[in-house]
Parts: C-alpha cells; sequence; structure tokens
C-alpha cells in the first residue's frame, strides 16, 4: 500500500534525491493532484533561475581575505586546505537556493563579496535575481493582486519603513498586476509587478539603503552571461537602478535599453512629484 505523500517527499522529488520505488509512487500522486505538480514545476523552475543567476558566483575561488585569520597562511598547503571549507559553503548556498530563499542566499554571499562588490550593484543583482525567479510564475506571480492595492500599499510600506507608491505605467503599455514581499542584503524589500497585454512583465523593487548611501543617476546591470545555457526567463534580461534618498530602485525585465530607461524615467518622476 503506497504511503501518503508529504511536502518532504515533493521536495525529495522535485531534487531528484528519491529511490526508484518511492518516485514511482510520488509520480502516481503527481498524476491525480495536477496542483501538486504544478508545485513541484515551480520549485525546479526556481531551481533553475538561481542557479543560473549565481552558479559563476558559487565557482568563484574563496578570497583569502574572506577567511578567519586562523585559515590563513603564506604556506601553500594552508591555501589548499580551505578548499574543502570553500566548497562545503557552495554547498550550502546552493542548498538555499533550491529552497527559493533569494534573499538568505545573497546574505551568505556577502562575506565574500562585500569587499569588491558595492552595496548598490550587489542590490541590483539581488533585483535580477527576484525577477527571473519571480516572473515567470503563471498562478503566483505575486502574494497580493492590483485589486488589493490599498491594503498592498500598506502592507509593503510597513515592512519597507518608507511610504510606498505605485508608479502609473499604463500609458507605456504596462499594468499593474500586484506586488510581493523580498529579501535584498541588509532588509526587506517591496516587488511590484506590472504585465503588457502581451504578458510581457516588469518588475519595480525597491528597498532601504544604508544610511548616507549618496544618491546616484540611472546605471545599467544586465543579467550575467555564465557558462552553460541561462533559462528563458533571464534571456535578455536587464535592469536600470538608482539610489534617491536612501531608497534604491531597481526596474528589471526583458526589454530593450531604451524603453526600460525611459519607463524608469518615468518612474523617478512619479516619485519626485510626489
Amino acid at each position: 500500500m503506497m504511503s501518503p505523500v508529504n511536502e518532504a517527499d515533493l521536495h525529495a522529488y522535485a531534487d531528484g534525491q528519491l529511490d526508484p520505488a518511492r518516485r514511482a509512487e510520488v509520480e502516481a500522486y503527481l498524476a491525480a493532484y495536477p496542483d501538486a505538480g504544478e508545485k513541484v514545476g515551480s520549485w525546479r523552475r526556481q531551481a533553475s533561475e538561481l542557479h543560473a543567476a549565481f552558479d559563476g558566483v558559487l565557482n568563484e575561488p574563496v578570497p583569502l581575505n574572506a577567511l578567519p585569520s586562523r585559515l590563513r597562511g603564506g604556506a601553500a598547503d594552508r591555501v589548499r586546505g580551505t578548499a574543502g571549507w570553500g566548497m562545503a559553503l557552495a554547498a550550502s548556498m546552493a542548498s538555499l537556493a533550491l529552497g527559493g530563499a533569494i534573499g538568505w542566499f545573497a546574505h551568505g554571499r556577502t562575506d565574500t563579496l562585500a569587499a569588491r562588490v558595492p552595496s548598490v550593484e550587489r542590490f541590483a543583482r539581488e533585483a535580477l535575481a527576484s525577477h527571473v525567479v519571480y516572473a515567470p510564475e503563471v498562478r503566483h506571480p505575486v502574494e497580493v493582486a492590483a485589486t488589493d492595492e490599498a491594503h498592498l500599499v500598506a502592507w509593503l510600506s510597513k515592512r519597507l519603513g518608507a511610504p510606498l507608491r505605485v508608479p502609473d505605467l499604463r500609458t507605456q503599455g504596462f499594468h499593474l498586476i500586484g506586488g510581493r514581499l523580498g529579501v535584498a542584503e541588509g532588509g526587506p524589500s517591496a516587488i511590484l509587478m506590472y504585465e503588457t497585454d502581451d504578458g510581457t512583465r516588469l518588475s519595480l523593487q525597491l528597498r532601504h539603503m544604508a544610511r548616507d548611501t549618496p544618491d546616484t543617476g540611472f546605471r545599467l546591470e544586465r543579467m550575467g552571461t555564465g557558462p552553460g545555457d541561462r533559462p528563458a526567463a533571464a534571456a535578455g534580461t536587464m535592469a536600470f537602478y538608482w539610489v534617491d534618498r536612501d531608497i534604491g530602485f531597481a526596474l528589471a525585465g526583458p526589454l530593450e535599453r531604451a524603453p526600460l530607461l525611459a519607463l524608469a524615467q518615468s518612474v523617478y518622476r512619479q516619485y519626485q512629484g510626489g
């Protein structure tokens, strides 16, 4: 008799960790319950998007200045001895990524990247990663739909710690479909999702930057082109990002540079005019 299929079984199936007999039982369950199959497919897509976005970083050598002092040393054998530590760290990060924990994954990267990547650029990369994970979702791209905009604004404003405005991009062909809470290095972020009639999606991510972070003009960040094929959601994805009065903004989507910049300028003007 088939034992009940639980959430742990579904996660193990998505990760390819079941033995053949149990895998067959779970597949029979998924055939009977399409909603569960959709959930498993969503987990696999998220894992693929995160691997595409961050595997290049996981494969980088661990910088010596990121290691605890007791692991540093001039001898080559001491350096070689840290390799196992680096592999364990990468495995731990990959495990978090498979669970869809974007924010904690980025947090785990901070120790090795903080000295090399400015916080504003890290925020832009996190916004790109969030976009390629959430934009392809069919049923759950957002947590609160645009039909409940008042609640969405109040909730995200409270979590962001700043009044949230919802820019109106309808004249450029994008209507709001809703929003969700995100996690970026340093605290929560607000993510607003927009869509055109043909299904093209943009995401606007906002977060509080560290105090006294200087304001910046528009900057462009593109999805990395690491080894291997990128998922379809990442193809051509870029983000314009900027900082204004300690708030970071990142507008991400699969658009050409000029139209994406025009949309970013519209968001900027609407925030300035509020």
